[in-house]
């Protein structure tokens, strides 16, 4: 008698390109749309691993040993798809190994635009998208011919996050003062300053369709730095959607983007013309995708992104866009010290907060704001009114009982 081998069932993987906290959100959606997770991170403890179904210990930046051992991995299956919720060259490690496994997301060759901020830039240019000018600096460039009507200007690294070492010169003395600290002036740009409000933008690209899921009202703390302090969901803004979904069309079609989640930040002048800062395919931090935007809308971005990479029934957002809910996702920031106590729940759940975190340890050293990763906490509060929602935030802030010494 002939015995038939019964056949193994072959397994789906998702791969996760890095493995950290902020990585946590992806890997759950993509376990409870059934994939395998595989995890990728140079950090052995890294919090996500515990989520996921295999691990690969490895530095992200390190692409083919990530291919070679991926390849190792595939005897029962075969990988569905590879994100990323990180940035940087987390980004350009998706690509790379996103087009050696046939999967849909954008170029290798043209993801390292999104770490060049001159390079993006001149994609902007060439395809007609309208975006602060951008003043490449040298060793040649003199300060002195810059036109006196061009100040005050924004310097800030061409490859850079966080608004590390992003800042208003309002003259010639303050930007010379500035340049004269660094070690290579090379590697900043000048960016000439538009006066207006910023809003961020979260996307979707799906078969190369772009979709505008929601708009948020950003705002900073004072010139001469840029800190993140404030993201409002619905946006004063959302009259402007239209204009605005076109350029993220205009975005994914000039960078080649098939599938992926994207992220631009917008400066819109007096005239209510968007000018495009930046633009990202990524979801972007500051707790947007994963907290903000499903108590907006009701919509769950990580997961339909997930769906889209992976060519499983992907749901657009809804077509008319009105915010169920006003969100607003606060940080707390503190002076130069020792956080000497806190209370890490006290927002609660009082006051319409919905997510709350401190992201230092007592005993651990604060900054003045000058940078996002000096910021101390957060909380993300919703209500009826986009104005509600921002004093009830303020007076749940005010509940961690932050004390500081100096």
């Amino acid at each position: 008698m002939l015995w038939e081998k019964k056949k193994t069932q072959q397994l789906h993987f998702f791969v996760s390109i890095g493995s950290g906290l902020n990585q946590i959100p992806l890997i759950v959606e993509a376990k409870k749309l059934k994939f395998n997770v595989i995890g990728v991170d140079y950090n052995t403890a890294a919090p996500g691993f515990y989520s996921c179904d295999l691990k690969i210990q490895e530095s992200i930046e390190n692409r083919d040993v990530l291919y070679k051992k991926l390849r190792e991995l595939l005897i029962d299956g075969e990988i569905s798809g590879i994100m990323t919720k990180s940035y940087g060259q987390a980004i350009v490690t998706t690509s790379y190994l996103a087009e050696k496994f046939n999967i849909p997301f954008l170029p290798y060759a043209i993801s390292h635009c999104f770490i060049n901020k001159k390079k993006m830039k001149s994609v902007f240019r060439e395809n007609g998208i309208a975006t602060p000018q951008i003043i490449p600096l040298s060793a040649k460039t003199k300060l002195e011919k810059l036109p006196k009507e061009g100040y005050p200007v924004i310097v800030k690294p061409n490859s850079g996050h966080a608004k590390f070492n992003v800042r208003l010169a309002r003259n010639e003395t303050e930007l010379h003062d500035f340049l004269s600290a660094q070690n290579n002036p090379e590697d900043y740009v000048l960016e000439k300053f538009i006066q207006g409000d910023e809003i961020i933008v979260i996307g979707l690209v799906h078969n190369k369709k772009y979709h505008l899921v929601e708009i948020t009202d950003k705002k900073t703390n004072f010139p001469p730095y840029f800190i993140d302090i404030m993201h409002i969901a619905p946006s004063r803004y959302d009259h402007c959607a239209g204009k605005i979904n076109a350029i993220g069309q205009a975005v994914a079609e000039a960078f080649s983007i098939t599938n992926s989640p994207l992220i631009m930040e917008f400066v819109i002048d007096k005239d209510e013309e968007p000018y495009l800062i930046e633009a990202v395919p990524e979801f972007g931090g500051e707790f947007i995708p994963d907290i903000l935007i499903p108590a907006s809308t009701g919509y769950n971005i990580i997961r339909e992104a997930i769906k889209s990479m992976t060519r499983k029934s992907f749901n657009p957002p809804p077509s008319t866009r009105k915010n169920q809910t006003a969100v607003v996702v606060r940080y707390i920031t503190g002076e130069k010290g020792i956080l000497a106590s806190c209370n890490p729940d006290g927002p609660g759940k009082e006051n319409g907060t919905i997510f709350s975190r401190i992201f230092k340890e007592i005993g651990s050293p604060v900054n003045d704001p000058v940078t996002n990763l000096d910021r101390v906490g957060v909380v993300v509060v919703a209500a009826r009114t986009a104005g509600e929602a921002v004093a009830l935030s303020e007076k749940a802030a005010g509940n961690f009982n932050i004390r500081i010494k100096p």
